[in-house]
């Protein structure tokens, strides 16, 4: 639980950023990344309390090392986690300073494909190092974050602080944005992009099949149309033909400085 401390110092922030909101300070980032942090483990030792983190060694070692692939061949700079829990949800959240959780029903639904399973993590990864989430409060989206998370009581419950993340709704925008980086992010660090496309198709296949029960709302609120498809699929095209250019240059510059030292 958190301390009364930062109970205290979350509180306040709570109602700084609310001032700050109303004085219409909208277009700053109000939240440090430091900020961040705190609320995402605040935020994660909720959700551990109320679904069981998975005990399965193999798949465990499998998500971390996927998702610390991406996060190091891409250099960002965030304290990420990668855990599993043990929920028949197809679903996967990010919570705001790194970290990252796929459930037992995402895993099942890939069947171990690495390529899909990293595509997704990708994607929760950019909502991370976009700051989506405090772009949401900066907006005055999330209004109740902070004081919801750094206060205690019955009325703040895990199963509330859950289900806020579970449901978030990002903007289209930013959607599409984790789309684009996390296609971008996955391929550098040597995964197929196009895992991302057969994973909304099992999405799809999974509500045409009226099984959308299992498909978590979150999932449920990205904006899975054949228009986001689509848009993926030219995503994918763009990225590979530039990161491809970027390694070839890279490795021209480094034949001619290993000629030019002999």
């Amino acid at each position: 639980m958190t301390h009364c401390r930062t109970a205290t110092a979350l509180l306040s922030l709570g109602l700084a950023l609310a001032a700050l909101a109303g004085a219409g300070c909208r277009n700053a980032n109000i939240l440090s990344k430091e900020e961040e942090i705190r609320i995402g483990r605040d935020g994660a030792t909720r959700i551990e309390e109320t679904y069981p983190v998975s005990r399965n060694p193999a798949d465990q070692s499998l998500v971390e090392r996927i998702g610390q692939k991406i996060a190091t061949v891409n250099n960002l700079d965030w304290p990420f986690t990668f855990k599993v829990l043990e929920d028949k949800q197809v679903n996967a959240i990010s919570l705001p300073g790194g970290p990252v959780y796929v459930f037992r029903g995402l895993l099942n639904l890939s069947e171990g494909n690495e390529d899909e399973i990293a595509l997704v993590i990708a994607h929760e990864i950019a909502h991370i190092e976009r700051r989506h989430v405090a772009k949401m409060y900066t907006q005055g989206v999330l209004t109740d974050l902070v004081i919801l998370l750094g206060t205690q009581g019955t009325a703040q419950t895990a199963a509330q602080v859950v289900q806020m993340f579970a449901e978030m709704r990002f903007s289209r925008d930013d959607e599409y944005e984790s789309d684009r980086l996390g296609i971008q992010y996955a391929y550098k660090a040597g995964f197929d992009p196009n895992g991302l496309i057969r994973f909304f198709e099992k999405l799809k296949r999974l509500e045409g099949e009226n099984k959308g029960d299992i498909v978590s709302n979150n999932l449920r609120t990205h904006p899975l149309t054949d228009a986001r498809i689509k848009r993926a699929k030219e995503e994918i095209a763009k990225v590979v033909q530039a990161v491809n250019r970027e390694q070839e240059t890279a490795a021209l510059l480094r034949a001619l400085n290993n000629s030019n030292s002999r």
